[in-house]
């Protein structure tokens, strides 16, 4: 199962849609969102819809269970709501066992000079201490 977070907005949508083109059957794909009814074209096609809302970090753990492979939408805000939110989806990711885990981040987080790097350099950060904890799933 693939989840993709913010599957309402313009990126995961894009994504989730590329999915089912590439003949990813509909059931197999999550759209974890913040408002479930905003993605109920994609629930009408088949496609899983599940609430995941960055800032009620209960949500996102369910969302993500079953989950092979994770696509971890970046969030927009402020820095420190962000690295909140984002600490709430690696925790979330690794409770949910999720095998594989991809982040848009930014080019070169760890040296990138730019302010908006300090959010994904400690999103990866946290990504990188917490696969080292993550348990593989029983086949």
């Amino acid at each position: 199962m693939i989840v993709v977070t913010g599957a309402s907005g313009r990126l995961g949508r894009l994504v989730v849609e590329h999915l089912l083109r590439r003949g990813v059957p509909a059931a197999e794909v999550v759209a974890a969102v913040r408002a479930p009814e905003r993605a109920a074209d994609l629930a009408a096609r088949g496609v899983v819809v599940r609430e995941a809302d960055y800032d009620r970090p209960e949500t996102l753990a369910p969302a993500f269970d079953g989950a092979d492979r994770l696509l971890f939408v970046s969030s927009s805000g402020p820095d420190d709501l962000r690295l909140v939110q984002h600490r709430a989806v690696v925790d979330a990711a690794r409770a949910a066992r999720v095998g594989l885990v991809a982040y848009t981040s930014i080019v070169r987080a760890d040296t990138n000079p730019l302010r908006l790097a300090r959010v994904h350099r400690a999103t990866e950060e946290a990504l990188a201490a917490s696969s080292s904890a993550l348990i593989p799933k029983k086949a």
